[in-house]
């Protein structure tokens, strides 16, 4: 389920609109936060609590870094009203994670374990990025990557 800008509240101006696209870090905050909210859910519904506290300690810092970007993030897509749209963004993720608990029944909790085993694995930071992008959990927000153009596009150009 993907929560569209519209539907968080969030009043879309051209100046926010322009500067909504993400960077790869903030990419990989949005995809890391999906992955921490998707095994909390599963953490609280299916009693794996100390599976979940454990992954939240070992990547302490790596949570705290992801938190720090998309804090960068809707600072800068929303200017003072940055930390507000933070704080719905955190909620609609919740409830969409909660919500396809709910859809998939008594199969969540079957599909969660393995993924606790997943991240338990992994040896170093850059594994949990990948493993969060992999993960494809609903992210509750329509992101999309900046556009990056290189110094020497424009100069390629036939000139009219």
């Amino acid at each position: 389920m993907t929560v569209t800008v519209a539907a968080l509240g969030i009043a879309a101006t051209g100046t926010a609109l322009a500067q909504s696209c993400v960077n790869a870090r903030e990419q990989s905050a949005f995809e890391l936060r999906a992955l921490q909210t998707h095994l909390m859910v599963g953490a609280l519904s299916c009693g794996m609590g100390d599976r979940y506290n454990a992954f939240v300690t070992r990547w302490q810092s790596d949570l705290a870094g992801a938190h720090r970007n998309l804090s960068g993030y809707f600072n800068r897509a929303f200017g003072s009203r940055g930390q507000n749209q933070l704080n719905e963004y955190i909620t609609s993720l919740a409830n969409a994670q909660s919500q396809e608990s709910i859809r998939q029944g008594s199969h969540f909790c079957g599909r969660i374990g393995p993924m606790f085993e997943q991240v338990s694995a992994l040896r170093n930071a850059a594994e949990l990025t990948t493993a969060s992008a992999g993960a494809s959990l609903p992210l509750a927000f329509d992101v999309r990557p900046c556009d990056i153009r290189s110094a020497n596009q424009g100069q390629n150009q036939p000139r009219r």
